[in-house]
């Protein structure tokens, strides 16, 4: 069975909706993000099995999405089953950046495989709950 398509005219593209500028031009409006009320949580970010360089884009967008979020943000890291160092790179620069600026990030259950590869990596601590405000943020002179 085949199915036809509209005519042009009938055919029109889905588009965001617009808001007139000063000079009458139509621009296009960003969709809100919906912030979480005080005393609500937010979604965790759940990642998937694989946390490798081929899954970098994806993670690095996910991950600068929630940078924003004014509440905790929780990393949901059980189900992780490879991670290389690119895929550490990008939490560990995510965990840091939020620390740094004084938001809470919650590593929820790191898989083994990733906790033992952020050991061997010396950033075994990044992945634990902070308990010492020395690990809240980096050293002025560390990077």
């Amino acid at each position: 069975m085949t199915t036809r398509r509209k005519s042009g005219a009938a055919r029109k593209k889905q588009s965001a909706p617009r808001k007139r500028s000063a000079a009458g031009r139509q621009t296009p409006v960003a969709p809100r993000s919906r912030t979480a009320r005080k005393g609500e949580r937010e979604d965790p970010v759940v990642f998937a099995a694989d946390c490798t360089i081929a899954q970098g884009g994806d993670v690095k967008a996910r991950l600068a999405r929630a940078l924003a979020r004014p509440t905790c943000v929780t990393l949901d890291l059980s189900a992780i089953r490879r991670v290389d160092t690119a895929g550490l790179q990008l939490l560990a620069a995510f965990i840091r950046e939020r620390r740094a600026a004084g938001r809470e990030v919650n590593c929820h259950d790191p898989s083994e495989n990733l906790r033992i590869t952020a050991n061997l990596l010396g950033l075994g601590a990044l992945f634990s709950p902070v308990i010492d405000d020395r690990l809240a943020a980096p050293a002025a002179g560390r990077a």
